[in-house]
């Protein structure tokens, strides 16, 4: 029987260090394939603080950006995600998480204000409509656009992979990441797909996948917990109520 291919489509150091922190057994039992299908391009030369009294972060690569374009880290964090708050504390900033996605967020500051304006400091895409759901609650949001996430092809090793035999799993972990897999990818006999959220679920339902399934949150945690579902023989995960 082959051994499972993990397809990572995220840029190459997030998707390393995915793959590092899953269970020793469930990574030594796959074979991984990396084939980013999005691009980081910084875009920000320098940081414009202005009045702000506090940064958003809704990405690991908005920090490392952030990072490399300023030395001041006086300024406290609301951070999206244990990794994102990790980076930022890493890169010396006094981070606090406040939520697993950009909801959470918007919910854990609407409830309880912080001193603004704040900085939300993030990419051309996603993230949401983080500055108009904070502005009625009187907390000020500057955003500024750090970094690009352009789309890329899968490579001739990633389609080989998903040409078959299988299987391959592949976790995609953003709405935009989905849909440029259902765009290029050429899908095989078996393919099993972990989708974040439902929707960076939504762009894969109508692939041809063996399998789909949606990790019960939107976390990095969680995802390698659909993973390790996804890599069970087939006669252990085939006809639950999330098989597609």
């Amino acid at each position: 029987m082959a051994q499972t291919t993990l397809l990572m489509t995220r840029p190459r150091a997030a998707g390393a260090r995915f793959v590092a922190d899953l269970p020793d057994e469930l990574r030594a039992s796959l074979t991984v394939c990396h084939s980013p299908l999005l691009r980081i391009v910084p875009i920000a030369e320098h940081i414009d603080f202005g009045a702000a009294r506090g940064i958003i972060f809704t990405s690991a690569n908005g920090v490392a950006i952030a990072a490399g374009a300023t030395d001041r880290r006086d300024l406290p964090c609301h951070c999206v995600g244990e990794w994102t708050t990790r980076t930022a504390r890493e890169h010396g900033w006094q981070a606090r998480m406040v939520g697993e996605d950009a909801a959470e967020l918007i919910a854990t500051l609407r409830a309880d204000p912080p001193p603004s304006p704040l900085l939300h400091l993030r990419g051309r895409h996603g993230s949401g409509d983080i500055a108009g759901a904070l502005a009625p609650v009187g907390c000020e949001v500057i955003v500024q656009v750090i970094y690009e996430q352009e789309v890329l092809a899968l490579d001739d090793a990633a389609q080989t992979v998903l040409a078959g035999p299988g299987p391959v799993i592949v976790p995609l972990f953003s709405p935009r990441t989905a849909r440029q897999f259902a765009k290029v990818a050429h899908i095989g006999a078996d393919v099993r797909a972990a989708a974040i959220s439902d929707a960076a679920a939504a762009p894969l339902r109508d692939l041809p996948l063996q399998r789909l399934i949606v990790a019960t949150r939107p976390t990095a945690a969680a995802l390698a917990d659909a993973v390790e579902m996804l890599a069970k023989p087939a006669s252990r995960v085939e006809g639950g109520p999330d098989a597609q």
